[in-house]
């Protein structure tokens, strides 16, 4: 079968790409949302579920700097607590299942840092969950083989090379 939706969401979302703004997170999050409902019978689904592989870029815009991943991941797979830097994300489910674990900093009294968990939801096939600039979350997979579309609103190895993006492990209560 073509890749209409994953074109279609590549031509919508490039023609309203700019400034993150209310406007842009939510026709993101509606294309996103399309894309994952309608393209299950695609191709290039269907070449991702076959290689299995962790990590894919699916599509990078070198005018606007977005980018969608694919990530197939395995049950018990996990991603510790962490904010996307300057850089904000939708997370989209295809197939299968994935909790995701929300938190919040909070300084103790004896001024350390701790990462808090102020809630824990599971995004089935069909979910999309935006974050934020400063939002902090972690992921564990619930199912084997479970397809998971992440759009990027730049390029995380920049922001973890540059220390923005930051990996709350230590002062985390779940991890």
């Amino acid at each position: 079968m073509k890749n209409q939706s994953l074109n279609t969401f590549i031509e919508e979302l490039s023609k309203v790409w700019g400034p993150v703004n209310s406007e842009l997170t939510k026709k993101a999050k509606a294309l996103l949302t399309d894309l994952i409902t309608n393209g299950t019978e695609e191709d290039w689904v269907k070449d991702l579920l076959s290689k299995k592989e962790p990590d894919t870029n699916v599509y990078q815009s070198e005018e606007h700097g977005f980018i969608l991943q694919a990530h197939v991941e395995q049950k018990g797979d996990v991603s510790v607590p962490h904010d996307h830097g300057n850089g904000w994300v939708l997370y989209a489910t295809m197939k299968g299942q994935v909790e995701m674990g929300i938190y919040h900093k909070v300084i103790q009294p004896d001024g350390t840092l701790k990462v808090i968990q102020k809630d824990l939801y599971t995004q089935k096939p069909g979910q999309c969950n935006i974050y934020l600039q400063g939002d902090i979350h972690d992921t564990k997979t619930v199912e084997d083989d479970t397809l998971m579309l992440r759009l990027t609103s730049c390029d995380f190895s920049k922001e973890v090379e540059e220390g923005r993006l930051i990996r709350f492990v230590e002062n985390s209560e779940r991890w």
